[in-house]
């Protein structure tokens, strides 16, 4: 954003048609658009960039209210600002950027930077307003913000499918009991009347196995369904229990046994609670696939949540693996490299970027017994 700072002395004042023709030459070659107001607010100069930007001639624009080019709103509150500053002398806007809604002369909105700075002259006060168009940036920034959405939702759905043996072999688990409850239900149903009581009880049991399967299919859903990056104040703990079933689903597939311990009493934490559980999930996946090859009897992984000294939150998860060579720890968070045979390689690079975004820190360090832990921090929320 443009910043300008208020000049002290004398400003330029041109004394002949000559001097002003310069002046106005130099105005015109600035490539953002520069408007210099009188200490009424009027507009006394208006360079060709600005004309470009608004659509009004200098003609059309010398001599009216800066406010004809913003948003209603953003033209009161600036006009506020300007007389608070010229009763008070307090640099609310003066010196500073910020942005604001402007209007075209065709009526249309776009968001631009405004900065204003002040200049003292023999003809009195003048602000100097430099205003740049911002519709490009913006469209690049909510085409960026849409690109780290999808490779999210990608990285959510590549940790699903690491995941579908697994899951498979789970939801299989309900519709088995489910077909065999309703062939019971079938004999029973031959027996008579006096069988009632068992078949109510056997349905009863079909029921809770598809309640069962449901809830598998539905955290899936809840998990990888393409969605908007959404902040909010939660509790650590809450965010854990919507994925545990699946993090111990994993573990008990693979024979691994998953032990999680947090803390009581940890401050709340303002984050995207999907991105969050997409990282605890990611590193939990991770330290299964690294106890693949050792025997089941030792194959531990811990999560650990605690209060750090500093008062963030701080996450661990260790696994009793082979731990990671030095080799790889160099790259180990750079896009596109893994140490998985089947790998993307983009995991931890995604986690990374998501607690960095967080305002937190994730790395890793090898265990002195072996294996290693993966741990990350996330700042508390702000008391209000």
């Amino acid at each position: 954003m443009t910043e300008s700072r208020p000049t002290q002395g004398a400003a330029p004042s041109p004394a002949s048609p000559a001097e002003a023709s310069e002046f106005d030459a130099l105005l015109d070659a600035a490539v953002d658009a520069i408007v210099v107001i009188d200490d009424d607010g009027r507009m006394l100069r208006f360079n060709q960039a600005a004309e470009t930007m608004f659509g009004f001639t200098a003609a059309e624009a010398l001599g009216k209210p800066l406010g004809m080019l913003m948003a209603p709103m953003d033209a009161r509150a600036h006009q506020a600002f300007v007389e608070r500053y010229k009763r008070t002398g307090r640099h609310n806007i003066i010196g500073l950027g910020r942005e604001v809604l402007a209007r075209r002369s065709d009526g249309s909105i776009f968001p631009a930077s405004l900065s204003v700075g002040e200049a003292h002259s023999a003809k009195g006060r003048r602000f100097v307003g430099l205003m740049r168009d911002l519709t490009a940036q913006k469209a690049a920034e909510e085409e960026a913000l849409r690109h780290r959405e999808q490779m999210l939702h990608a990285s959510r759905l590549t940790t699903m499918g690491e995941m579908a043996a697994t899951i498979a072999h789970e939801i299989n688990q309900p519709l088995s009991a489910i077909a065999t409850y309703t062939a019971a239900c079938q004999r029973l149903l031959d027996q008579g009347p006096e069988a009632r009581a068992d078949v109510i009880a056997a349905l009863r049991e079909i029921g809770g196995q598809a309640h069962r399967a449901g809830q598998i299919i539905q955290r899936m859903r809840n998990f990888t369904r393409s969605r908007e990056s959404l902040r909010r104040v939660v509790v650590f703990d809450d965010l854990l229990e919507e994925i545990r079933p699946l993090a111990e689903l994993d573990a008990r597939g693979n024979r691994v046994d998953l032990r999680i311990v947090v803390a009581p009493d940890l401050p709340m934490i303002n984050v995207d609670g999907v991105q969050i559980q997409q990282v605890v999930l990611n590193l939990l996946r991770n330290g299964v696939d690294a106890m693949g090859d050792i025997p089941e009897t030792e194959r531990v992984l811990t999560l650990q949540a605690a209060l750090a000294p500093d008062g963030e939150v701080r996450v661990e998860i260790s696994d009793r693996g082979h731990g990671v060579t030095e080799r790889a720890r160099d790259r180990l968070f750079t896009p596109f490299f893994t140490t998985k045979p089947t790998g993307m390689g983009m995991g931890l690079a995604i986690s990374r970027s998501i607690i960095t975004a967080h305002g937190g820190k994730l790395d890793c360090s090898n265990n002195p017994e072996g294996g290693a832990t993966f741990f990350f921090t996330l700042p508390a929320a702000l008391e209000k």
